[in-house]
């Protein structure tokens, strides 16, 4: 066996869904045995190896992972340890999805580790028996099951096994789903490199930004094309982003004589052999802006990108926020429901203004901008617009990438934003009359002397602390 393979690929699961049969489809013989018993086995890792489309693939087949959780969990550490790219298959039956099949579930994701996780994919087994059913038809079949929820954590990361066919088509169009097979393709090159030397979503540097596959029972989408709007507070610098991006000087800053563009622009190029359109959105001040005219706004946006942008980019200038500005990113998070944020990140500029201080404090020193990446799901870069390398213009492609790859292609319309959107939206000045509000009481009940302003002072701290820890953990 091949000591230092370009893939390893880890089964996970309960017993009997399938793990040893999928194993064998991947490696195209038949390398693990399995027999029908009643008794649970007594080998809770097995390992082969073999080439799979010209890579050289091992594949480790565990046993049930109830039984042996704390076993798979040491060898999964084992692997991660390595610098070569893994695969983790959580592999689910085609069957009613029990409390066992969920406990299963939560298992496995425990011993992947939420560092690792975005490596793991749904793999659905007996595919034969869905019969004239689409998989997507099972999943949400039953109302009453948490298979949907399930789903919907792995981000619609999931794929589908016939193994009594063996076909090597569902093979490779679950390495190629994955970013761990390349498409071939004429042009430019598509492989990138993530911030961490490891590429998007699947700790390999061989991921593919033009080829997203939408869930399904395999066949997979080109997706040539990649539309982002830009939008925040004027003098932002959104229109330098957008030039940076895009290569070549498209907006001009400061139209007007008050420095406020008063139409939404757009522009396109070719980046790293995709067709990258830029929407870069008119100047907004917060001041005197009703929650109408700001979605009025982003509609007119995004309509220059139809038929919708795939990512929205909200521009935030690193530095002292006038209130009008803070005002105007509180709005911004107010229209952030569940299918608008996941098409959403935030782009810090002016990158030199941060000096020797780090992003996770300067954000954490602003209310409305921690709740803004929070709102994110922690999803950010940084520009510097002085500089003339492309490094930094790669780091913000790449996080394009795995927002695109997460939201499977899909795009955001102008009218998903709406009258839902704010009025389910939370009160942007909640956390001030938290707080408020504690000291007043706390004065109130606490005798005065030395002590009170220490009291207070320390439960402010807390407040703040519970406040602002959804958004710290996106930092470590």
């Amino acid at each position: 066996m091949d000591p230092d393979p370009d893939l390893t690929i880890v089964l996970l699961g309960n017993s009997g869904v399938g793990k040893s049969a999928s194993g064998n489809t991947i490696l195209g013989r038949v390398a693990f045995e399995s027999k029908a018993s009643f008794s649970p086995s007594k080998v809770a890792v097995r390992q082969e190896a073999g080439v799979v489309f010209g890579k050289q693939i091992r594949v480790v087949d565990t046993a049930g992972i109830l039984e042996f959780e704390e076993q798979i969990k040491s060898c999964c550490e084992e692997v991660l340890q390595t610098v070569r790219p893994v695969l983790f298959l959580l592999v689910v039956k085609v069957d009613r999805f029990t409390t066992e099949q969920r406990k299963a579930v939560e298992a496995a994701i425990r011993v992947v580790g939420e560092s690792a996780f975005r490596c793991c994919f749904l793999l659905f087994t007996y595919g034969d028996s869905l019969k004239n059913t689409s998989l997507q038809d099972f999943i949400f079949m039953d109302e009453q099951s948490s298979l949907p929820e399930v789903v919907r954590d792995f981000s619609e990361r999931f794929h589908l096994f016939n193994n009594e066919d063996r076909g090597r088509q569902q093979v490779q169009e679950l390495l190629e789903k994955s970013g761990h097979l390349q498409v071939p393709s004429a042009g430019a090159s598509n492989q990138r490199t993530g911030l961490d030397g490891s590429g998007v979503g699947c700790w390999t540097s061989e991921v593919f930004s033009n080829h997203v596959t939408g869930p399904g029972e395999g066949g997979s989408t080109r997706l040539q094309e990649r539309r982002i709007v830009l939008m925040g507070p004027a003098g932002c610098g959104k229109s330098s982003a957008g030039n940076t991006l895009l290569g070549f000087h498209r907006f001009q800053p400061d139209c007007a004589f008050d420095g406020v563009r008063r139409r939404a622009e757009s522009g396109s190029a070719e980046v790293d052999g995709v067709r990258l359109t830029v929407v870069d959105s008119a100047g907004l001040s917060g001041d005197g802006l009703s929650l109408d005219q700001l979605v009025h706004e982003i509609r007119t946006a995004m309509r220059l990108a139809e038929p919708g942008p795939h990512v929205i980019v909200f521009v935030v200038k690193i530095g002292r926020l006038s209130s009008g500005d803070s005002r105007l990113l509180r709005l911004l998070t107010r229209l952030l429901d569940a299918s608008v944020s996941r098409h959403a990140v935030v782009l810090f500029t002016h990158g030199d203004a941060l000096g020797g201080r780090s992003l996770r404090d300067a954000v954490q020193s602003s209310c409305c901008v921690s709740e803004l990446v929070a709102r994110c799901a922690g999803r950010h870069c940084v520009l510097d617009n002085t500089r003339t390398d492309r490094l930094q213009v790669e780091r913000f492609l790449q996080l394009m990438d795995e927002t695109v790859r997460g939201n499977w292609g899909r795009h955001c319309g102008p009218e998903t934003l709406g009258p839902a959107d704010r009025k389910s939206s939370p009160d942007p000045g909640r956390g001030q009359t938290l707080r408020h509000r504690l000291w007043v009481r706390l004065s109130r009940c606490l005798p005065a002397g030395p002590g009170l302003l220490r009291v207070l002072s320390a439960a402010g701290s807390a407040l703040t602390l519970l406040m602002n820890i959804e958004t710290q953990r996106y930092f470590y």
